[in-house]
């Protein structure tokens, strides 16, 4: 049990490293969308506050967390492997599966996608959708933008989906132009029940 939890602790450490270098790299790429600042402001990961630039300095709280939180839990499995304190492992891993939200980023580069701190290629992307938020969606209620003309965009990929909130019919017209032409993503229709 103890070298399965190490071992397993290792690789997830050693995945989330690379996926943080792999962002930190595709944030040096020049972003095809969005350029304008209307669309900046038009997008959001949250509902309360548009996305911000993938650059460092804008970015810069997210990628210092990040980059601190990963030193602190490769030193940390330094220290419980050398004590054989392994079980206090386990807390802290699962924090490591949310990191990816401390950037507060939508981008589309050439090769795919930067949705929060996950860059996403075009070929594990299945499809995308737009939902609209009502009154039973999850991210109605918190700003008026939101309620007024707002949809959820997930792309839906192999595991798992990613989401951004968008806020304008031009905007999302944009979006989708991109998405077909770059990544050759189908749009998903919307089921009866979710129109």
């Amino acid at each position: 049990m103890k070298t399965t939890v190490i071992v397993l602790f290792l690789i997830l450490i050693a995945y989330q490293i690379m996926r943080y270098i792999q962002v930190l790299v595709k944030m040096k790429k020049k972003a095809i969308f969005p350029v304008e600042e209307k669309d900046i402001m038009a997008i959001r990961r949250h509902p309360v506050r548009p996305v911000v630039r993938p650059t460092y300095k804008a970015q810069k709280n997210g990628v210092i967390i990040y980059g601190v939180f990963l030193l602190f839990m490769t030193a940390l499995f330094i220290y419980t492997v050398s004590l054989g304190n392994w079980p206090l492992l386990l807390t802290p891993a699962i924090s490591l599966l949310y990191l990816h939200n401390l950037f507060n980023m939508l981008t589309i580069v050439k090769d795919g996608l930067l949705v929060g701190g996950r860059f996403v290629h075009w070929k594990d992307i299945k499809s995308f959708q737009f939902k609209p938020i009502d009154i039973d969606h999850r991210f109605y209620g918190h700003t008026k933008e939101v309620n007024e003309a707002g949809y959820e965009l997930v792309f839906k990929r192999r595991l798992f989906s990613s989401y951004c909130i968008v806020i304008s019919e031009e905007t999302k017209d944009k979006i989708t132009e991109i998405l077909r032409e770059y990544g050759k993503v189908k749009e998903e229709p919307l089921k009866p029940q979710e129109a």
